[in-house]
């Protein structure tokens, strides 16, 4: 695994938390990932619990790489392990695959999304674990934190392109 891990407290039952692995993805790979969004048919984001687009709560230009997609397997592959050896490592949930398609999201000036939690109704209920991916290095825009709130501390990950949250 590439990269280093932000930090590693032991695995606590009932506490949610977030860690990251900065400098996980080549800057080749990330050409990659960003080629396919401007390849790619795109729409606006949505909800994931209605699938509705709600621009109050979410606006931004998202694309899809489907999980058997060949051309993309390598990256799908290596995003798969890393979420199999953090979860081992700090969760301990019971998996079973990526189902999803990987989103790519595109945040233009004043797009954004609110606070939520990636666990909702439908589809959205057997989340277990999160992936977020930075594709942009801080410098190239103002804003844009990923942030977790954890108790009464507001978190913010690194901005770092080829950073992975979890």
């Amino acid at each position: 695994m590439n990269g280093k891990l932000a930090f590693n407290p032991p695995q606590l039952t009932q506490y949610m938390d977030a860690c990251w692995i900065e400098n996980f993805f080549s800057s080749e790979e990330i050409k990659q990932i960003l080629s396919t969004f401007e390849a790619s048919e795109k729409s606006d984001a949505e909800v994931a619990h209605e699938r509705s687009n709600q621009p109050e709560l979410r606006k931004s230009t998202v694309t899809f790489i489907q999980p058997d997609d060949e051309h993309h397997a390598p990256l799908i592959h290596k995003l798969a392990q890393l979420a199999i050896q953090i979860n081992q490592q700090r969760y301990g949930f019971d998996l079973s695959g990526i189902y999803e398609p990987l989103q790519i999201a595109q945040y233009s000036v004043e797009d954004f999304f609110d606070w939520h939690t990636d666990f909702s109704n439908g589809l959205a209920s057997n989340r277990k674990l999160s992936l977020s991916v930075q594709l942009s290095d801080s410098y190239e825009y103002e804003g844009g934190h990923l942030q977790f709130q954890i108790n009464q501390n507001q978190v913010n990950a690194p901005k770092s392109a080829g950073t992975v949250v979890i």
